[in-house]
Order: structure tokens, then C-alpha cells, then sequence
């Protein structure tokens, strides 16, 4: 199964820029995508020194990721004149999911990026915009989730089970996907 990421990418980053303008949101933050494909232990390296891993390293699924070539190059983005669109680039972010995965620890990425600013103050807004395409034949089974934003000082918690964030120490909002390619939203914090 495949997923291919490409955030802050092609038609969606159009709506993002134009939404980030209308809340004020003044800092921007877009991932460096290379322009040649890469394998996994490359794609990890890039990662790595380009993304501001919260943790330095990518926790679970290293080899489940590559930069592989845009599976839709004729995908025009909506506004090359676009700041955040990155109309250049020629390769996506695909992750996989081997057939009898479940977790982030037995297929798919799980990584944390440091979102910092530049003057030192905190975030009082912040907005993730990024594209998604899934292989024609993808198994939806249970469901999955999607890249998200997570907050908070509780470094590594929010991310889902039976914990519950008391607002104070974390939070996390998530994309999911359920049986039959439904979507959902999650969010985790206090008095949900």
C-alpha cells in the first residue's frame, strides 16, 4: 500500500497561503523537498537535516519512506505565483504500509518537527496545509491516520490511546481515514 505525501505543495497551498493571510499568520514554515528521488536511508537523512526533527531522528519507519517521483506531474497547483507553492519540485514523500500493518511501529513513518519562531514568542495559531494521494487499489481495512499538529510541553504524548491531556501539557488535531476512505478529525485535549 502507498501513500504519497507533499506538503505545502500543488493546489492546496493556494487556500492555505490565502487562509494564513486572513488569521495574520505572519511566519511560515515549508518542508525542502530534493529535486531527485531519493531511497530510504537517503530520504531519512534529508529528513533529518532539513526538517527540524523534534527528536532528531525519525522514531518508527525508516524504511517505510522515500522521495519517489510525483505520481501526478500533469497536477498543475492552482497559483504558480503562490509563495508557499513549490511548483518545482518533481518528487513527493511516499510512505508505506506494508499488508498486515497497524501501527507507526510496523508500518508507516511517525516523526516529530520542532515548530519554532523566529523572535522566541509562542504560537497562538498555526495551520498545516499538505496534499494526499493514495494508490489506486488501497486497502482502506480500520483506518489511519495523517500527518497532524501537536502541541504542548508533554514532548512525545497526545498522539492517541487511553491518556488524556489535561490542556495544559499537550494537545494534537489529526486527519484520519475509516473504513471505505471515510474521513474523520481528531482532536485531543481537555474537555473534548
Amino acid at each position: 500500500m502507498l501513500l504519497f505525501l507533499s506538503f505545502v505543495t500543488q493546489r492546496l497551498s493556494t487556500m492555505a497561503s490565502a487562509l494564513a493571510a486572513q488569521y495574520h499568520l505572519a511566519t511560515s514554515t515549508s518542508f525542502p523537498f530534493p529535486s531527485a528521488t531519493l531511497n530510504p536511508s537517503a530520504t531519512v537523512n534529508h529528513i533529518v537535516s532539513q526538517w527540524s526533527l523534534g527528536k532528531g531522528h525519525v522514531q518508527d519507519g525508516e524504511s517505510n519512506i522515500a522521495f519517489v517521483a510525483d505520481p501526478f506531474p500533469n497536477s498543475p497547483p492552482i497559483s504558480s505565483s503562490d509563495p508557499f507553492t513549490n511548483s518545482s519540485n518533481s518528487t513527493v514523500l511516499q510512505v508505506t504500509y506494508p499488508q498486515g500493518s497497524f501501527s507507526h511501529e510496523t508500518g508507516g513513518v511517525q516523526f516529530y518537527n520542532l515548530w519554532n519562531t523566529t523572535d522566541g514568542s509562542t504560537f497562538g495559531s498555526m495551520l498545516l496545509s499538505y496534499e494526499v494521494a493514495f494508490d489506486q487499489d488501497f486497502n482502506w481495512v480500520k483506518g489511519g491516520k495523517l500527518p497532524g499538529l501537536r502541541g504542548g510541553l508533554d514532548s512525545s504524548g497526545c498522539s492517541g490511546g487511553d491518556s488524556l491531556p489535561n490542556g495544559i501539557d499537550c494537545f494534537s488535531s489529526r486527519v484520519m481515514w475509516r473504513k471505505f476512505a471515510e474521513g474523520e478529525g481528531t482532536c485531543r485535549k481537555r474537555h473534548q
